[in-house]
């Protein structure tokens, strides 16, 4: 995904230079507009056009997310309480957006706890990372296929909910169900990758 964070880098500079709010405020509006789209997939197994909704939403939050540090660095003022309040953020979307995901969908808990869990356990080994080598990284499993996943997995849930198939099973678990499994992989492998990056800062 590192192609596409210098893309809408780009993109986003026009905004960025237009924009009246502060990098931190901005960090705010889209933990805000976040927790909307949590909401909106929580509720979505009952009114399935939430879940659209929360496609929108969490689409609106990745670009705001994203436009906080532009704006941080285009006016010179990025800080280190900017980064802390950024990442505390993010962690609270990530985790907030996957669990509104994971109980709309009534998805069991011990795979709905262990998803979120696993969700927010990948984002803070990232920020370790960064706290301990001083390096950034978006070469593993990260964000931002995290957000591209959770702009998929809503659609997929209005498909499933609006046909009636959200009751099909295979090997007793449901079609969100498997997706869930599919989530705690990417999660793992993203949380191996940093390991191993970790491994290999720790060599050099």
């Amino acid at each position: 995904m590192n192609i596409w964070r210098d893309r809408l880098s780009r993109w986003l500079d026009p905004i960025a230079r237009r924009i009246p709010l502060s990098p931190n405020a901005i960090t705010l509006v889209a933990l805000a507009i976040n927790v909307g789209a949590a909401a909106a997939l929580y509720f979505g197994g009952e009114r399935p056009l939430l879940f659209l909704a929360a496609v929108f939403l969490f689409a609106i939050g990745g670009f705001a997310d994203a436009l906080d540090g532009i704006v941080a660095r285009m006016r010179g003022t990025s800080s280190r309480y900017g980064d802390f309040l950024d990442h505390v953020a993010d962690r609270v979307s990530d985790t907030a957006v996957a669990a509104g995901w994971l109980l709309g969908n009534d998805i069991s808990a011990p795979l709905a706890v262990l998803a979120a869990s696993l969700v927010m356990l990948n984002g803070y080994v990232g920020t370790q990372i960064e706290a301990s080598y001083h390096e950034r990284n978006y070469d593993s499993v990260g964000r931002g296929e995290f957000v591209l996943g959770l702009i998929v997995y809503p659609i997929a849930s209005y498909i499933l909910v609006t046909n009636g198939w959200s009751g099909l099973t295979y090997a007793s678990l449901t079609i969100a169900e498997w997706m869930t499994i599919l989530l705690i992989a990417f999660a793992l492998l993203g949380i191996a990758q940093r390991f191993a990056l970790a491994a290999k800062l720790e060599r050099s």
